[in-house]
């Protein structure tokens, strides 16, 4: 989840269209990955491209479902923090697929393939293999935007 300070809120709300409002800066809390995609907006024969910042795999669906002639995702990537990418510091990448499934507690696990190879995947288990994964289903692949 993304949180806002009002300090940091740019103009009046709703000087940017109905319901809208932007912000010189957002924060996470959590230490958990989150995904950067591009869209372009087709609209009275002009095309505009736009970020959206997505917190969790069910609103990526949601995204990804939603495309149609005049909205396409053109890119996905993922922003994963150190525990996951086994760095020192947080990386963005070129996601190629992203897996949910269940742990043996029952516990959603994302799995996530950038585009070197690596597999990353969520669970805070120690010595946890990705293999023991359950009703696994896919929620991303590359050949969705492509």
């Amino acid at each position: 989840m993304f949180r806002t300070n009002v300090t940091d809120m740019v103009g009046i709300p709703g000087m940017f269209g109905e319901g809208q409002c932007n912000w010189n800066q957002v924060s996470r809390i959590l230490r958990t990955h989150w995904y950067h995609l591009t869209l372009q907006h087709y609209q009275e024969g002009r095309t505009y491209e736009a970020t959206l910042m997505v917190d969790s795999e069910p609103r990526l669906q949601e995204i990804l479902l939603g495309q149609d002639d005049d909205l396409k995702v053109t890119d996905v990537l993922v922003v994963t923090p150190s525990h996951m990418n086994g760095t020192t510091g947080w990386r963005m990448e070129t996601l190629v697929e992203a897996t949910l499934g269940e742990d043996e507690n029952e516990c959603s696990v994302c799995l996530l393939e950038v585009e070197n190879g690596a597999v990353y995947h969520s669970s805070h288990v120690a010595g946890f293999d990705p293999d023991s994964l359950k009703n696994l289903y896919p929620i991303y692949r590359a050949s969705m935007i492509r």
